[in-house]
């Protein structure tokens, strides 16, 4: 009996070149004896609605597209709570965090040839107010809106450069936000520049944990909070301590490790998930949703 097949193609994720590979993706399946059913996403059908219009007759969903694209399928299989399909994806986007956390090929179509080898990862996926679910980071604050606001013109011609010129501007002027934190019945207050709770060591294309120090199906999340520093200096240490990934030792750093956080803003702010827009709000309730997802990782080619 053949795998049934859904692939979905973001085709403006990346360098904006995924089509050209469309016929080759869908010849490396069917000679490992897969019926393909490949979709092309648009403006007005995401792969949200791709999956939702396809899952009863899908084995296996493959995703071609960034890290945007991703959410939409997994957030419609959340929706769905389907429990018997498993996601491939080949990252194409510009900063691919999950896939640079879970050390899998980057824009690599030959994994198309040898996906039945590919191998099981379980994770974690979060709940956003109940109406919303991300694979690897929410978050407000400083550079949390770099990712949507680069122009997709911008992301195809210069790359991960292009988010690192747009996060420049934004350092010009940071604002801070006066939020109070529950978790695991402790609270806290204070004003903040960045809040961000992630399930993943890269964030925005930085590396924000050393590997062995995040699981990622261990049902609880990594919880950061900056604080803005009071003098010059304080940015100097911040930045120190976030390259040695030392969040323990600075009074600026809030960090802990939770399953559920509720987040309130003294006024309404943006959000992002998987660096997408959220909304604007002053309330966040977010809930790890253990072992939610099973992942096929190819390995890398030699």
């Amino acid at each position: 009996m053949s795998i049934r097949v859904l692939t979905i193609i973001n085709p403006t994720s990346g360098k904006g070149n995924i089509t050209e590979h469309a016929k080759d993706i869908k010849k490396n399946l069917e000679k490992q004896n897969m019926q393909v059913n490949m979709q092309f996403t648009k403006k007005e059908y995401n792969a949200r609605n791709i999956v939702i219009d396809n899952i009863e007759d899908t084995d296996l969903i493959l995703i071609c597209g960034g890290d945007g694209t991703f959410n939409e399928a997994v957030t419609a299989i959340m929706e769905l709570n389907v429990k018997d399909v498993s996601i491939a994806y080949i990252p194409m986007g510009t900063t691919n965090d999950l896939a640079r956390s879970l050390d899998m090929p980057i824009k690599d179509i030959s994994i198309t040839k040898r996906l039945l080898k590919s191998k099981a990862r379980i994770l974690d996926i979060g709940k956003f107010n109940n109406n919303k679910y991300f694979c690897y980071v929410a978050a407000f604050g400083v550079i949390t809106d770099v990712a949507y606001k680069t122009s997709p013109k911008a992301k195809n011609k210069y790359g991960r450069l292009a988010y690192y010129m747009k996060a420049i501007k934004e350092l010009i002027k940071i604002p801070t936000y006066k939020v109070k934190i529950a978790f695991d019945e402790e609270e806290l207050e204070g004003e903040f520049i960045y809040g961000g709770i992630s399930n993943s060591e890269s964030i925005a294309g930085f590396k924000w944990f050393n590997r062995e120090d995040i699981d990622l199906a261990d049902g609880k999340f990594e919880a950061i909070f900056i604080r803005k520093p009071k003098k010059l200096s304080g940015y100097f240490r911040l930045l120190s301590d976030f390259r040695h990934k030392d969040y323990m030792v600075n009074r600026d750093f809030v960090y802990f490790k939770a399953n559920k956080i509720a987040i309130t803003t003294e006024k309404n702010v943006d959000w992002t998930i998987d660096g997408e827009y959220a909304g604007n709000m002053n309330f966040v309730a977010i809930e790890n949703c253990n072992k939610a997802i099973e992942l096929a990782i190819c390995e890398k080619a030699d």
